[in-house]
C-alpha cells in the first residue's frame, strides 16, 4: 500500500472530499508546484509490462499571461522527458493530507491550446488547456534496447545489475542474490530486467509513488487491508467470474546448465479440480494445460525445479477466480496488494491485479482469489 497517515483509514471510512493535482519534474528539477488535474484517470495492472497508466487534463492560467501549450521540444509539458508527481489529496473538515500516487512520464499530448488575448498590445494567454496522457516510469525503460550483445558486467548482485540496466533509483524491498551466470540479455533492457527479478529474485518490477524501482515478489504475502461492507466499510458491489483461459497446471522449465546441457523441470498440480491427470494416469477433466518458461541463468536442475515450482501456483489457481470489486475511493491501494474481501458467505482472500480510479468518489478493482 501507499504511505498514508493513520488517520487517513478512519478518514477514508467516513465522508470526505478528494481533489487530484501534481508537481512537473524534469530532470530532477521541480518547474510547476500544485497544477490541479481535471478529468483524471489512472490505471493500474500487475498483469501487464508497464503496469500504470493514466490520463488528464490541465487548465492553466500563468500569472505572467505565457501560454503553457507545448510547441517546442523544450516546453514545460512537451513529452521529451517532462515528469509528473501525482498526489491524491483527501479532505474531510479541518482534515486535510497529500498522498502521494505515483510518478509518470508524460508520453503524449493529444490536444492542447491557449486562449490568447491582447493586453497593452502583447499577446498573452488567459488560460492554456492540455490534455495528457501518462504512464510510469518502466514506459521508458521498454524503449531501451542494448546496442550490442550484452551481458551482466556484476554478478555479485542482481540489484546492483537491474540498476546499471534500468538506470531507475532503486527501493531494495527483497533480499538480494548473487547472478547464477553469464548469459547473454535479450535485446530489450525491460525484458532483462523481468528476467532478473523473475529467476533470481522470484519477483517482478514495481514502480514505487515515488518513483524508484522495488520488487514485488511472486509468492502472496499477508493481506494488508481489509474491505468491510456494512456502514463504514468501503464496500459497495462484489462479483464473481471464472476463467480458465490463462489457467495453467503444469509448468515445464526449459534452460541451459553451466555445461550447455538441457535440464527440463516440471512441476504440477496432482490433485483437485485442476489436476493433470487421474491417479490411474488418465486424462483429468480439465486435462494438462502448460505454462513453458526458459532462462539461460537457471544452471542446474534443483534452480530449475525451484523456479518451476515457484512458478506454478501463480498461473494455477491465483488466476483461477477473479472477483470484480466496486469500493469507495481509497488512493492506499496497489496492485499487488493483498486484501480480504469481508462477504456474508465467508470472507476471501485474495490480490490485487488491476484499478481503475478517476475524479469519482468510488473505484473498480479485481482481485485474484484463490478458490
Amino acid at each position: 500500500m501507499r504511505f498514508s497517515t493513520e488517520l487517513l483509514a478512519g478518514v477514508l471510512s467516513g465522508s470526505f472530499d478528494h481533489y487530484w493535482s501534481a508537481d512537473l519534474i524534469y530532470n530532477g528539477e521541480r518547474r510547476l508546484q500544485d497544477v490541479p488535474l481535471t478529468e483524471p484517470r489512472f490505471n493500474e495492472d500487475g498483469s501487464a509490462t508497464v503496469q500504470q497508466s493514466g490520463s488528464c487534463r490541465i487548465v492553466w492560467s500563468d500569472t505572467f499571461g505565457e501560454a503553457m501549450a507545448p510547441r517546442e521540444i523544450t516546453d514545460a509539458f512537451a513529452p521529451f522527458g517532462a515528469q509528473l508527481r501525482i498526489y491524491s489529496n483527501v479532505t474531510a473538515g479541518p482534515f486535510s493530507e497529500r498522498i502521494q500516487f505515483g510518478t509518470f512520464e508524460i508520453t503524449d499530448v493529444p490536444s492542447a491550446r491557449d486562449e490568447d488575448m491582447v493586453f497593452r498590445d502583447l499577446i498573452v494567454s488567459a488560460g492554456s488547456e492540455i490534455e495528457l496522457e501518462l504512464k510510469e516510469l518502466l514506459a521508458g525503460v521498454d524503449e531501451e534496447t542494448f546496442d550490442v550483445p550484452s551481458s551482466p558486467s556484476d554478478l555479485g548482485s542482481t540489484w546492483s545489475e537491474v540498476g546499471r540496466v534500468s538506470g531507475l533509483q532503486l527501493a531494495r524491498t527483497v533480499e538480494d542474490r548473487p547472478i547464477t551466470r553469464s548469459i547473454m540479455y535479450p535485446d530489450s533492457k525491460l525484458d532483462a530486467v523481468y528476467e532478473l527479478m523473475d529467476v533470481m529474485l522470484d519477483s517482478v518490477p514495481h514502480m514505487t509513488a515515488d518513483g524508484a524501482l522495488s520488487a514485488r515478489p511472486n509468492a502472496r504475502p499477508l493481506p494488508v487491508h481489509t474491505l468491510r461492507r456494512g456502514d463504514g466499510g468501503q464496500l459497495i458491489k462484489v462479483g464473481q467470474k471464472m476463467s480458465a483461459d490463462q489457467v495453467r497446471n503444469r509448468v515445464v522449465v526449459r534452460a541451459t546448465s553451466g555445461q550447455q546441457k538441457a535440464v527440463i523441470a516440471i512441476a504440477e498440480i496432482t490433485e483437485g479440480p485442476l489436476r493433470v491427470r487421474e491417479t490411474n494416469g488418465a486424462r483429468s477433466p480439465f486435462g494438462a494445460r502448460t505454462f513453458y518458461q526458459s532462462s539461460e541463468l537457471i544452471d542446474s536442475q534443483t534452480g530449475a525445479q525451484a523456479w518451476a515450482d515457484a512458478t506454478l501456483p501463480t498461473v494455477s489457481t491465483l488466476k483461477a477466480s477473479i472477483v470484480p470489486v466496486e469500493m469507495t475511493f481509497d488512493p492506499r491501494l496497489e496492485r499487488g496488494d493483498v486484501v480480504v474481501i469481508q462477504r456474508l458467505r465467508g470472507n476471501l482472500i485474495g490480490r490485487v491485479r488491476t484499478i481503475a480510479r478517476s475524479g469519482r468518489a468510488r473505484m473498480s478493482l479485481t482481485v485474484e482469489v484463490s478458490p
